[in-house]
Order: C-alpha cells, then sequence, then structure tokens
C-alpha cells in the first residue's frame, strides 16, 4: 500500500474498547440498583448486548434514530430481564454519560497509533454520536492522532452510504487512491468503504468473518507490517 497517505479508521470495537468498556459501566449499573436479588449480572450484561446489538442494526439501517436508541434500550433490557422498569430513564442517562469516558481501548491500539502517526494522516469516521464519540477519544488519550473526525450526525449520513466516505474524503483533503479504511464491520466499514472506492483492512480478532476486504487482520499491530 505505498500509495496510501491517509488512514480511516472506526472507533467502537476498532480502537476503543466498548465491550470492555460497557461491562464495567454496567456492572456499576447494577450494583447501584441492587439488582442482585433480582437477575445475575451475566444475564443483565448479555441482554444489553443483546438489545444494543439490534438496535444499532436498525439505526446503520436507517430504522431508528439515535433518540429511539437512548429512549428504549434499556426499556427493552429491563422488560426482557423482568425488573422494574422506573428505572430506565435514569439508567439510560447513566451509560450514556459514563460509558464514554472509559478509557479502555483494544490491545495494541495506542502502540500501532504511534507507529502510523509518524508515517500517515490519521482521521476517524463513525456512526457514533457526536457528544460521546470525541469524549471517548478523549478519555483513552487517543484524540491527538486525529486530524478529521466525521460522525453520522456531523455528515447526516450514515456507514455504509458512500455519503460519509467522500464527507470525511473532502474534510482530509484525501483522494480515493491515497486512502483507506479500517473497521471491524464488514458491512458498514468495509462493504461500504470498498463500494465507495477506497481499499480495506477488517479487523477480526476472532478470524471468522467473512468480507471482501484486502486485507484482513486479527491483531492491530500486524497494521505495522501491512502499511
Amino acid at each position: 500500500m505505498k500509495e496510501i497517505r491517509h488512514i480511516f479508521f472506526d472507533l467502537d470495537h476498532t480502537l476503543w474498547d466498548y465491550d470492555k468498556n460497557a461491562q464495567e459501566t454496567l456492572t456499576e449499573l447494577y450494583d447501584q440498583l441492587g439488582l442482585s436479588s433480582s437477575v445475575s449480572l451475566k444475564k443483565f450484561i448479555n441482554t444489553y448486548y443483546e438489545i444494543n446489538d439490534q438496535m444499532w442494526f436498525k439505526y446503520n439501517n436507517k430504522l431508528i434514530n439515535r433518540d429511539y436508541i437512548k429512549e428504549n434500550r434499556f426499556l427493552e433490557v429491563f422488560r426482557k430481564v423482568g425488573i422494574d422498569e422506573s428505572h430506565a430513564e435514569e439508567s439510560s442517562n447513566y451509560f450514556m454519560n459514563n460509558c464514554s469516558r472509559k478509557p479502555h481501548l483494544i490491545e495494541h491500539a495506542k502502540i500501532t497509533l504511534d507507529y502510523l502517526f509518524k508515517k500517515y494522516r490519521l482521521h476517524i469516521i463513525t456512526n457514533g454520536f457526536n457528544d460521546v464519540q470525541p469524549v471517548k477519544l478523549s478519555s483513552s488519550g487517543i484524540q491527538e492522532y486525529f486530524e478529521v473526525i466525521v460522525t453520522s450526525e456531523t455528515s447526516q449520513a450514515r456507514k455504509p452510504e458512500p455519503e460519509i466516505f467522500q464527507d470525511a474524503l473532502n474534510k482530509a483533503n484525501a483522494s480515493k487512491i491515497e486512502s483507506v479504511m479500517i473497521g471491524d464491520n464488514p458491512k458498514t466499514d468495509i462493504h461500504g468503504a470498498r463500494q465507495f472506492g477506497i481499499k480495506t483492512i477488517l479487523y477480526d480478532p476472532s478470524g471468522r468473518k467473512r468480507s471482501m476486504a484486502d486485507y484482513s487482520i486479527q491483531s492491530l499491530d500486524e497494521l505495522i507490517r501491512i502499511l
């Protein structure tokens, strides 16, 4: 990839460790609400992930909006595990306010960014929201690596739509041939970027995802070899 000058990263699940940060926040919430007599921590967390994945699939496909996620995510979790729904709103607010402040990154993210930052211009393209994505970058100490941060709200388009990739290239003053997209989602990150016309690298620690990416990696430090 000798012609590459601009690297566009997804954020959640690619650099910022959403699962670890969410699990810590959910554990705090579970303890504060005293849910141990009603549901196990494991079931509470697993139900959250199930509902959250379903809602983000719908969000990425423009079936629901941000407010729907905020208003209904914990309501559906509480309903499914059979606990009092009266705490759903405060739980949603607590999660939104605290999860993004967690600092955990995907393994090898920092050392990989240190290497890439010396050679390339780095940017973020995320379907996340304006008020939480910058907080995640700041709380995890990686905001200084990135020149351009494009969210689905700032561009009014969502991966895999071509408009969000074009918006990012415009803001970064980058061309397709000198750009690469790195992300964990075969549809939104990889298929979207390939359809738009830029190279792709799939981050897949499981090694089991199917995609048409130009490269697939299981550890972020593999980027040091590829790039």
